[in-house]
């Protein structure tokens, strides 16, 4: 993918949790020699993984707006930085369905539809797919959409639960603990909440991995959270004030 970064900036701000972003081109893939305007990350700190969307554990860039890429010439839409390497099967499908569904300059909710569609017709693993849910899950709450969101979760956690009975790398299979515990809460399954909890806790406290041991560090104070998880409404617990 050819892009070049530009010195303007498309947010600046002075807050110490701040993020900055940078004018982008890159190649349309469907439209050849056709460029798109986007955005890239410019500066960001580790605060992004104490931002709420760690409940979904998904992550800005993902949650903001500039995280979704838009090429208005052919209307092609794909999370930041996911343009390249396409197959020509799934470039052949794309077109076609964009040829009746072109919009130049959609909304907001019109592009989380795209997007959708678009992956649909994409070859993507089971992982890439459950994380696109819950990034799908995380901007519908944004908007409001509460059951809509809890939709995508409830079928994101279908597939997690599925994984969980087979392999699972170290990484995957923490961060799938965590996630069946958030969402059994959601869901008011409390046999599953223990199960899960006491399985994730019992992983946390296994890790001997020097490459897993920050991210069990984060899950294990991130899962004090999780015990104020109420049924329905959004994912997001409310904490006791400190």
């Amino acid at each position: 993918m050819k892009k070049t970064l530009s010195v303007a900036l498309l947010v600046l701000s002075s807050f110490a949790n701040s993020t900055t972003w940078g004018e982008l081109e890159v190649d349309d893939p469907i439209v050849k020699g056709a460029k798109c305007a986007v955005a890239e990350p410019a500066s960001y700190g580790g605060y992004i993984y104490s931002w709420p969307s760690k409940y979904d554990q998904v992550f800005w860039p993902h949650t903001d707006r500039n995280g979704i890429w838009f090429c208005e010439t052919s209307g092609f839409i794909a999370l930041i930085g996911d343009f390249d390497e396409l197959k020509p099967a799934e470039i052949e499908r794309i077109t076609e369905f964009l040829a009746s569904q072109h919009i130049s300059k959609p909304t907001l909710e019109q592009k989380l539809v795209l997007l959708e569609q678009t992956y649909s017709l994409r070859e993507k693993d089971e992982f890439f797919k459950n994380k696109l849910l819950r990034i799908l899950a995380r901007w519908q709450q944004s908007l409001g959409n509460l059951n809509k969101a809890n939709s995508y979760r409830a079928r994101a956690f279908q597939e997690i639960q599925h994984a969980l009975n087979g392999d699972l790398d170290g990484y995957k299979r923490l961060e799938y603990l965590y996630l069946a515990t958030n969402y059994s809460k959601q869901f008011a399954e409390q046999n599953k909440t223990v199960s899960y909890w006491a399985d994730l806790e019992t992983a946390l406290k296994s890790v001997t991995d020097p490459e897993l041991k920050g991210y069990a560090e984060y899950l294990s104070e991130l899962i004090k959270d999780s015990v104020y998880i109420n049924e329905g409404g959004k994912l997001d617990p409310d904490l006791p004030k400190q």
